[in-house]
């Protein structure tokens, strides 16, 4: 189980690399492609957080925000790996794909100096990746899980 584990974060970790590649190649910065009807591409430098959040602000938090991530991506590699607890499937999965996003967001800062963000939904202010997507995407599903399984166990 976790040879798969292993398999889904390096198949979205390339995923994630390999569109933001595609974005930097194909764009100039802030340049704007429509996709279709709600649906935008722009590349966006990120020096800030998830979503461009604190994207704009004077203090340079890069590193912060790198420290930090990757002090997460060790837990979650020690949780999905080392631990000796079995984590179920959806807790596997969910915490894979919160791992890829991770480590996708986490290769930009250490290389770019910034996270390629470059989906756009039109009545969504913010603009992001696909690595956001799977840490989204992944704690939803490790909260719909937790709380499913507190349920059982109340």
């Amino acid at each position: 189980m976790k040879a798969y584990a292993g398999l889904l974060i390096l198949i979205l970790f390339i995923f994630d690399q390999y569109s933001k590649y595609l974005i930097r190649i194909n764009f100039d910065l802030f340049q704007h492609k429509y996709v279709f009807y709600f649906l935008d591409f722009v590349y966006i430098p990120n020096y800030g957080v998830a979503f461009n959040i604190l994207n704009n602000e004077s203090l340079n938090l890069g590193f912060v925000f790198s420290l930090l991530v990757f002090l997460i991506c060790l837990y979650l590699v020690w949780l999905i790996f080392i631990n000796q607890e079995r984590p179920n499937k959806t807790q596997l999965i969910s915490l894979s794909l919160i791992l890829a996003g991770g480590f996708g967001n986490l290769f930009d800062r250490v290389f770019l100096g910034y996270v390629v963000d470059f989906i756009a939904i039109t009545f969504n202010p913010y603009v992001f990746n696909l690595a956001d997507v799977f840490i989204t995407i992944g704690i939803v599903l490790y909260l719909i899980n937790y709380f499913k399984v507190k349920e059982q166990n109340f």
